[in-house]
């Protein structure tokens, strides 16, 4: 692997940036709301966090990984 330019991988276009922050920030929403629906439980903190957190964040990357195969084969728009 001499040249650097024979090996590319997939380049992040601005839909794959913009998948990945909304994807980061309703992980870190989920967190904060199973943090808050576990506290109100203190005697099963444990089992409360992870019920909610799970619950939630399953399907958010369920969710994330389909998207990005929907973006992956989308075709994109040349604008001129």
């Amino acid at each position: 692997m001499e040249n650097s330019e024979e090996v590319k991988g997939p380049e992040m276009n601005t839909r794959n940036w913009l998948l990945v922050i909304v994807v980061d920030v309703l992980i870190l929403v989920e967190l904060a709301a199973a943090m808050y629906v576990a506290s109100v439980h203190p005697d099963d903190f444990e089992l409360m966090f992870m019920k909610s957190f799970f619950g939630m964040l399953i399907p958010t990357l369920v969710l994330a990984f389909l998207a990005k195969r929907m973006l992956r084969r989308a075709p994109e728009q040349v604008v001129s």
